[in-house]
Formats: C-alpha cells, sequence, structure tokens
C-alpha cells in the first residue's frame, strides 16, 4: 500500500532542491556579474546587461542583490572562491599557528584572481559614493581580520601595535602593491609571492611601537 504524501512531506523533501537551485542561480548571476565588471568597469554594466548575459531575469538579478552588493559578492567570489566569504579563513585557512609561505601563497592566489574586480572596485569607488563606502568598511574589516590573525598565531608585538603591523602586512599583500609589481614592473607571479612572504617576515622582527 501506497500512503500518499501530504502537501507538508513534499515541500519538507522539495526545500533543499529549491534552496541548492537557488544557490546555484546565485553564484551564477554573481560569476557573471564578475566577468561583466571586469571587461566593461563597474558603471558600463547594467543589471539588465547582467540579466542578459546569465540568461535569467532581471528579476532574478535584483533578488541576488543590488548593484553594489553584485560587485562586492563578485569581489569575494573571485577573492576566496565564496561569494559570500566574510574572512580569510576560505582562503587562508583558520586563524592560528601557520606556514607563512604557504599562506602568502594563497592569499596572494586570491589577490591575483580577484584583481579584474578590485580595478573595477576601485574606478567605481571614485564616482559612486555607496560603493566608495563599502570599499571603506572592507579596508577597515580587513585590517582588524589580519590584526586578529597575528594575535591568535602568536606574532603581535609584545607591547606595540598590532595595529600597524597590520596595516603594514596589508599594504604587502594589497591588490594595489601586487597590480604594481606584476603589471607594471613585470614581476611573475612567483616574485611576488617571495618577496611578500620575505616582506612580512621581516616587518614581523620590527619594534612596533
Amino acid at each position: 500500500m501506497t500512503i500518499p504524501e501530504s502537501e507538508g512531506t513534499r515541500r519538507r523533501y522539495e526545500s533543499p532542491v529549491r534552496e541548492a537551485r537557488a544557490r546555484r542561480t546565485r553564484a551564477h548571476v554573481v560569476a557573471t556579474a564578475g566577468k561583466l565588471f571586469a571587461a566593461r568597469g563597474y558603471a558600463g554594466t547594467s543589471m539588465r546587461q547582467i540579466a542578459s548575459e546569465a540568461g535569467v531575469s532581471l528579476e532574478t538579478v535584483t533578488q541576488t542583490g543590488r548593484k553594489p552588493q553584485l560587485l562586492l559578492a563578485a569581489f569575494r567570489d573571485g577573492f576566496a572562491g565564496d561569494p559570500d566569504a566574510v574572512n580569510l579563513d576560505a582562503l587562508a585557512g583558520p586563524a592560528g599557528p601557520a606556514d607563512l609561505p604557504a599562506v602568502v601563497s594563497r592569499v596572494a592566489a586570491g589577490v591575483r584572481g580577484s584583481l579584474p574586480i578590485w580595478r573595477a572596485f576601485t574606478t567605481a569607488a571614485a564616482a559612486d559614493a555607496e560603493v566608495a563606502a563599502v570599499r571603506a568598511e572592507l579596508a577597515v574589516v580587513r585590517r582588524t581580520e589580519i590584526a586578529g590573525r597575528l594575535s591568535a598565531a602568536g606574532l603581535a608585538p609584545e607591547g606595540g601595535s598590532v595595529g600597524r603591523l597590520a596595516d603594514a602586512i596589508g599594504l604587502i599583500m594589497s591588490h594595489e602593491a601586487y597590480d604594481h609589481l606584476t603589471a607594471v614592473c613585470g614581476w611573475r607571479h612567483e616574485e611576488y609571492v617571495a618577496w611578500a612572504a620575505a616582506a612580512i617576515q621581516a616587518q614581523l622582527t620590527l619594534d612596533w611601537e
């Protein structure tokens, strides 16, 4: 005898399927937005263009997020491989003692992967106050996170300013530094990684008051 499923049972079983489909759609929209932002710039990309390129409705795109939110999600996706990543854990591993060259290598790979989006981010921030605010908040969060990871790894200067050390490391591992050394100066990615690891190690030996 077959017991017919109630409406509530069907919904309960179908819900994970719908959720998975929604996640895939969102990831596709964010990835498409990232490609367009990188190729055409933030100002040159409209929500309707994103919808057309992704093969979805405009409503689907707007439900995924507003344009500044899509830009941030696309950056996170390029940097950490996750549009919802809010810290370095997905890319660099959990905070705590770690192999510095390996961590630098992983973060540098994220910087390289998100560099086109970051360029669009920077250009947009100069003309759009909302994007500028998102970028500024991202910088504050990243500084706080670097300081926290230094403390968790036992690398914070004793009696000194972990914030200033975090500033120095943030500069070394910044998109701007990577872009200048690789795109302007012609360094290979591997040369940047080696330099960044050595530069950070040198910062750890300084007396940060």
